[in-house]
C-alpha cells in the first residue's frame, strides 16, 4: 500500500469537517438552524440541508457528533465532506481557495502525524517540556488547526512540535543599520550562547567580512531561513555585503505547542525563543509584527511591576508571569518586514518548580487515544467538586482581577496559560506572551503612573489610533479579549468534556464560575469596578475565527452569542 492509500484511509477528515461545521454554525452562518429533542441539528448552507447530532453548547458554541454530519443528496441524506460544505457556504473565490488548501493540509499533516508519530498515553504525568510535544492537537476550534501552510511532509516531522526533533537556529549576521534590538545586557550573547560559542560566532563574523562591531546577530528558524533563500531583497542584501550567514548556531532546540516559539533541548531551563515564520496556521501569517517585538521587554517589565504592586498575586490569586525579556526585528519598513525577528522569553522550567507540577491549560480539555480524559486521575484523586472549585479560584480569578482592579486584560487562552498543580491539585497560575496580546485602558488602570510610554520605545505608537495596538477605548474591548480567550475558546472545551464524561451539565459548571466572580466582586468592594465591563450581559460578543477566513477582506468585528454567565445562580 502506497503512503498516499495509507493517508487517506487515516482518520483526521471526520474532525476537520466537524470543527469546520461547527465553527459556522457557532458564527451564524446557517441561513436556518433546527435542534430537535432527539439531538439532531438540521441546518441549510444558502439551499442545502445538512444535518448531524449534535447540540449547543456554553456560548453558543455548536457540538456535534464525528462522524454524523450529512448532506441532503437529490433523493436521500448521505455522508457529508467538507467540499459539500464549502461548495454550499460561499462561491468561489480566492479566499475560498486558501481556506481550502488548509483544510486539506491540516488532514493531510494530522494523517502524517498519526502515520508516524506514535501518541503519548498517560499525558498527565508528563513534564511541561514533554507536554509541549505530547499536546499535538491543535486548537480545538478552527478547523485549520494544523494548516501549517509551505510546510512539506519533510518539514512538518523535522519541525513539527508533534515528532519532537530537535535541530538549530541559523545565524544572520545584518548590518546594524538594518537591526533593531533590546537587550538587557551587554553581555546577552554570551549569556544566552556561552562563551565558547560566542567566541566562535565572532570569529566567524570576522571571516565573512560581517564583524560584530557594525553587524548584529539574529538566529532565524532553519525552515525561515531556507524559504528566505529565493527572497530578492534577502539576496540584494547578502550580495551587498550587509548579509551574512554563519550556518547553525547554539544548541539544539525543538518546538513547542505553537511551533514557532522554540525550547533548549539541551536545557530545558534556558529561554524559550519565539520565532518569525512566515508560514499560515490557523488563520494568521506566523511572522512577528516589528512594532511589537519593540516593546515585548517593556509589555513584560510593566505587567511584572503591577503584579509586584498587588499582595494578592501572590496570597489570593497566584500568578507568575513568564517575561519578554529580549526582542531583535531586522527589515524594518522593508518587504520583509516582520520576518526577521525573535523574542527571548523566559522558560517555566526556570521558575524553580517541578516540570511533572505544570500543565498547559489546553490539556485539561484533551482525552488519551484510549478516550480517557487527561485529568481523570485527578479527578479521582480529588473528586470532582473540589478540583473544579479549586481550579476556578486558580485559573480564573487571577486573569479577572488583573482585568476588573487593574484594567489590564490578557490573552488568555490554553497554550497562553500554564497550571501550576500538586499531584493534580490546582496550587497557581502562570502566563506568557505578551508583546502583541496584552491590552489596557488608560482610564481604568490602578497604577497608571506605572504605564510605559510605548510612543518613546517605538514609533509606530505615537499616533496610533486606539484599539490598534494595546491601548483600547473602552471597558468592552478588555472584556471581549479576555472572556473569548479565557473562557469561550478554552475553558468551555472543559465544560464540555466535564458534561461527556461526567455528566456534570455544562450550565451549572457556568453557574459555578459565575457565583464565584459575583463573590469576588463582594469580597474585595469591586461590584461598581466589576459592572463596568457588564460581563453578565446576555449576549457579548466573540472572535469570528472561520468567519476571517471565509471574508478576510472585511473588518471582523466579533459576531453575538448567548453569555453562560448570564444565568440565575440557582
Amino acid at each position: 500500500m502506497s503512503l498516499h492509500e495509507t493517508l487517506s484511509r487515516a482518520s483526521s477528515a471526520p474532525r476537520v469537517l466537524r470543527q469546520l461545521c461547527e465553527a459556522l454554525l457557532s458564527e451564524g452562518w446557517a441561513a436556518s438552524l433546527q435542534l430537535n429533542r432527539s439531538q439532531t441539528i438540521h441546518w441549510s448552507l444558502r439551499q442545502n440541508q445538512f444535518r448531524a447530532r449534535g447540540r449547543r453548547g456554553a456560548f453558543g458554541r455548536y457540538r456535534l457528533q464525528e462522524g454524523s454530519i450529512e448532506v441532503q443528496g437529490s433523493n436521500t441524506w448521505r455522508p457529508a465532506t467538507t467540499e459539500d460544505v464549502l461548495t454550499a457556504v460561499a462561491d468561489p473565490s480566492p479566499a475560498l481557495d486558501i481556506l481550502r488548501a488548509d483544510l486539506r493540509h491540516t488532514e493531510h499533516l494530522s494523517d502524517l502525524t498519526a502515520l508516524h508519530i506514535p501518541a503519548a498515553t498517560r499525558r498527565y504525568r508528563l513534564g511541561i517540556s514533554a507536554l509541549e510535544t505530547a499536546l499535538h492537537e491543535g486548537h480545538p476550534y478552527h478547523p485549520c488547526y494544523k494548516a501549517r501552510s509551505g510546510f512539506t511532509d519533510a518539514d512538518h516531522l523535522a519541525y513539527g512540535p508533534e515528532g519532537g526533533k530537535t535541530f538549530r537556529l541559523v545565524g544572520v549576521l545584518q548590518h546594524q543599520s538594518l537591526v533593531e534590538q533590546v537587550l538587557p545586557s551587554s553581555d546577552f550573547w554570551e549569556h544566552e550562547l556561552g562563551t565558547a560559542e560566542w567566541q566562535r560566532i565572532a570569529a566567524l563574523a570576522e571571516q565573512n567580512g560581517a564583524p560584530l562591531d557594525s553587524f548584529r546577530l539574529l538566529p532565524l528558524h532553519p525552515w525561515q531561513h531556507a524559504k528566505l533563500q529565493s527572497d530578492p531583497l534577502f539576496t540584494k542584501w547578502r550580495n551587498a555585503g550587509r548579509l551574512a550567514e554563519i550556518g547553525p548556531i547554539g544548541t539544539p532546540c525543538r518546538a513547542t505547542q505553537s511551533i514557532r516559539t522554540l525550547m533548549n533541548a539541551a536545557d530545558p531551563a534556558r529561554a524559550h525563543v519565539k520565532t518569525a515564520m512566515a508560514m499560515r496556521n490557523t488563520s494568521a501569517l506566523r511572522t512577528l509584527a516589528p512594532e511589537s517585538v519593540a516593546v515585548a521587554p517593556a509589555i513584560s517589565n510593566w505587567l511584572a511591576l503591577v503584579l509586584d504592586s498587588d499582595p494578592l498575586f501572590t496570597s489570593r490569586y497566584p500568578l507568575t508571569i513568564l517575561p519578554e525579556y529580549a526582542a531583535i526585528t531586522a527589515g524594518r519598513g522593508t518587504a520583509l518586514d516582520g520576518h526577521l525577528a525573535a523574542i527571548w522569553r523566559q522558560s517555566p522550567e526556570a521558575l524553580g518548580l517541578p516540570a511533572e507540577h505544570m500543565m498547559p491549560v489546553n490539556g485539561l480539555a484533551l482525552t488519551d487515544p484510549d478516550g480517557r480524559p487527561l485529568i481523570a486521575p485527578w479527578i479521582e484523586t480529588h473528586g470532582l467538586d473540589a478540583w473544579l472549585a479549586r481550579l476556578i479560584e486558580v485559573a480564573v480569578l487571577p486573569v479577572w482581577h488583573l482585568m476588573v482592579a487593574h484594567g489590564i486584560g490578557l490573552e488568555a487562552h490554553g497554550q497562553n496559560l500554564i497550571l501550576h498543580h500538586e499531584n493534580g491539585w490546582p496550587t497557581g497560575l502562570i502566563a506568557r506572551d505578551f508583546h502583541e496580546s496584552l491590552e489596557y485602558v488608560p482610564e481604568l488602570l490602578s497604577r497608571p503612573n506605572l504605564c510605559p510610554d510605548l510612543s518613546q520605545i517605538d514609533a509606530a505608537y505615537k499616533h496610533a489610533p486606539l484599539d490598534k495596538f494595546h491601548r483600547m477605548s473602552a471597558s468592552e474591548e478588555l472584556r471581549w479579549l479576555v472572556m473569548d480567550t479565557l473562557f469561550v475558546f478554552n475553558l468551555a472545551d472543559l465544560s464540555d468534556l466535564l458534561q461527556r464524561h461526567y455528566g456534570l451539565a455544562e450550565a451549572t459548571f457556568w453557574r459555578r464560575v459565575r457565583s464565584r466572580l459575583d463573590r469576588y466582586a463582594a469580597e474585595h468592594g469591586m461590584q461598581d469596578r466589576q459592572a463596568i465591563f457588564a460581563p453578565f450581559t446576555p449576549q457579548i460578543r466573540a472572535e469570528s475565527l472561520i468567519s476571517h477566513k471565509l471574508e478576510p477582506e472585511n473588518p471582523q468585528h466579533g459576531h453575538l452569542i448567548a453569555n453562560a454567565l448570564a444565568t440565575d445562580k440557582g
